[in-house]
C-alpha cells in the first residue's frame, strides 16, 4: 500500500487513441478545440512512454514524434490558453508530478481543489503527494471531504486506506478498504494492499495467501510477486507458494 503512488495515476488520464501524427505548430493550427488538441498530446504522450520512461525524440521515417518534456510543455501552453478547463489542469497536474515537479502539480491541484463540486481524481493524486512528504493528516482531510461528495468512488477510500496504514492504523485501514472493494475497486488491488495489512501484523499466512489472490487475478502483478517470494522463508507460506 506504500507503493499506491503515481503508477496508477499515470493513467486514467492517457489511455486515448489518435490517427497520424503533426507537428506541434500544425496541431495548433488545425485544431481549436482544447478538448480534442488535449486528446492529440496525451496520444502523442502515451506513445512516448511506450518506449520507456526516460524522455527521448523517437524518428520514424514518416514523422518526429515530440519528447515527452516538449509535449508537456505544449500541454502548459494549453493551460494558459484555457486556464479554467479542468481536465487540462488535470492532466498538467499529473504530467508535473511525473516529471519530479511536485510543487507545480500541488499548487495546480489545490486549485482544482478550490473549486466548487467533486474532485476525486485530483483529491487522490494531490493526497498520495501528501503521503508522499509525511502529511497524513492532510491526506486524509482531503480525502475525507471528496468521499463525502462522491462516497460512491472506490479509489478515494483505497487512497485513504493508505493513509491510514501509514500512521499505523491497520483497522481503520481494513474496513476502508472493504468498503472499496465493495463499491468495484480492482480485486487484485484489494488483495494486494489487504496482503500488506496482513504483513504488517505479522500474519504471515493471511498475507501470503491475500497475495496469491493478487497474483491469481493479475499474473504479471510483479509487485505482489515479489512479496510472495520475500515471504517464502515462513512456513506458513511455503506451501501455498510451492
Amino acid at each position: 500500500m506504500k507503493n499506491l503512488t503515481m503508477k496508477r495515476f499515470t493513467f486514467v488520464f492517457l489511455a486515448i487513441f489518435m490517427t497520424g501524427c503533426a507537428s506541434m505548430t500544425e496541431h495548433r493550427a488545425s485544431q481549436v478545440d482544447p478538448d480534442k488538441r488535449l486528446d492529440q498530446l496525451l496520444a502523442l504522450y502515451q506513445e512516448v512512454n511506450t518506449q520507456g520512461d526516460s524522455c527521448h525524440e523517437i524518428q520514424r521515417a514518416y514523422s518526429s514524434i515530440e519528447d515527452c518534456m516538449r509535449i508537456q510543455r505544449e500541454v502548459e501552453r494549453l493551460q494558459v490558453e484555457f486556464p479554467t478547463h479542468e481536465r487540462i489542469m488535470m492532466t498538467n497536474a499529473v504530467m508535473q508530478t511525473r516529471a519530479g515537479r511536485t510543487e507545480r502539480a500541488q499548487y495546480l491541484l489545490d486549485q482544482l481543489l478550490a473549486r466548487p463540486g467533486a474532485h476525486p481524481e485530483a483529491a487522490i493524486l494531490r493526497s498520495q503527494l501528501a503521503m508522499n512528504d509525511g502529511n497524513t493528516a492532510r491526506a486524509k482531510a482531503l480525502l475525507k471531504q471528496q468521499i463525502l461528495l462522491r462516497p460512491d468512488y472506490a479509489e478515494l477510500r483505497e487512497t485513504l486506506a493508505a493513509a491510514y496504514y501509514l500512521e499505523g492504523k491497520y483497522d481503520d485501514a481494513r474496513r476502508t478498504l472493504s468498503i472499496a472493494g465493495r463499491l468495484g475497486a480492482s480485486g487484485w488491488r484489494v488483495a494486494y494492499h489487504s496482503g500488506l495489512l496482513r504483513e504488517a501484523q505479522k500474519d504471515w499466512a493471511g498475507a501470503c495467501q491475500a497475495y496469491l489472490s493478487a497474483v491469481t487475478q493479475k499474473p504479471d502483478f510483479q509487485q505482489a510477486v515479489a512479496r510472495l517470494a520475500g515471504l517464502n522463508e515462513y512456513t506458513a507460506c511455503q506451501t501455498m507458494v510451492n
